[in-house]
């Protein structure tokens, strides 16, 4: 059975990305694992003092764990869950476990422009993408918990990568009857025209049926503002980018290009290791 990891504080945009997660679940046959992480700050205190506030800390979490499958069986009982209480940090946890429990997605809520930006994208989610794998999905608190049904891929041509995108777009993809887009950000015509080229010679059109997956072009020097201005005029619920485009995932984790991305972007973003 699939793995689907989902970290959780108990909020309620946590629980938005866990009943996305769930819908996956069901579509792929995946079991579902939640997981909080508490951290106790030192802060000066004795070493008793410490230990008890830590075992507060991880009652708490496991009382908290407790009510979330109380729940979930009761809702999404053709779905198994499973839980883990970790003590650290969310990244550390989290690297830990998928290296150890072979994860095939994390979902992640966020809670809106500031919190995707500074607790995801800026260290958590970003810190993630340098260190695992796995694909993962942020879902924003004003996105739609449906599947998605439109799905835009992000290339800004700096490297081919078409083949890393096959599994994990066809399992989201092919079992929801949903629509591919593939947006290529170029310089001008001449840039799209190479691409073309490129995409002949690999055969994608092999893997992609290029009349039911189109492929468009936007012109900008700017990635960001040509994503952002092309989903502005068409109507998407999933946007797509792959990690090993390293010049492009850095102008995206710029704050200064992320804040402006997020913000228009209120759907939720599926990033793909290479």
């Amino acid at each position: 059975m699939k793995k689907i990891l989902v970290p959780t504080d108990f909020s309620d945009t946590a629980d938005k990305a866990r009943d996305y997660a769930v819908q996956i679940a069901q579509m792929i046959d995946a079991e579902i694992v939640l997981l909080n992480t508490y951290h106790i700050p030192y802060a000066g205190a004795s070493a008793g003092t410490l230990v008890n506030v830590d075992a507060m800390a991880l009652e708490d979490s496991q009382k908290n764990m407790k009510e979330q499958l109380e729940y979930a069986r009761l809702n999404f009982s053709d779905v198994k869950f499973s839980t883990v209480c970790s003590p650290g940090l969310l990244t550390d946890s989290v690297k830990e476990l998928v290296k150890k429990g072979g994860y095939d997605l994390i979902v992640m809520g966020t809670t809106g422009t500031s919190g995707m930006i500074e607790n995801f994208l800026g260290s958590n989610a970003s810190s993630l993408i340098g260190a695992v794998k796995t694909p993962i999905i942020t879902v924003p608190a004003k996105a739609s918990l449906s599947l998605p049904k439109r799905i835009v891929v992000a290339n800004d041509l700096t490297d081919s990568g078409e083949g890393q995108l096959y599994s994990s777009l066809k399992a989201i993809a092919g079992g929801n009857d949903a629509t591919i887009d593939f947006l290529f950000v170029v310089d001008d015509e001449a840039q799209a025209s190479r691409k073309i080229e490129h995409l002949k010679a690999a055969k994608f059109d092999e893997e992609f049926d290029t009349s039911y997956h189109p492929f468009h072009f936007k012109e900008s020097h700017d990635v960001e503002a040509g994503i952002l201005e092309y989903l502005k005029e068409n109507e998407f619920d999933l946007l797509v980018v792959v990690t090993h485009q390293r010049n492009f995932w850095e102008k995206l984790v710029d704050k200064s290009v992320s804040k402006s991305l997020v913000k228009h972007a209120e759907i939720p973003i599926l990033v793909l290791a290479d």
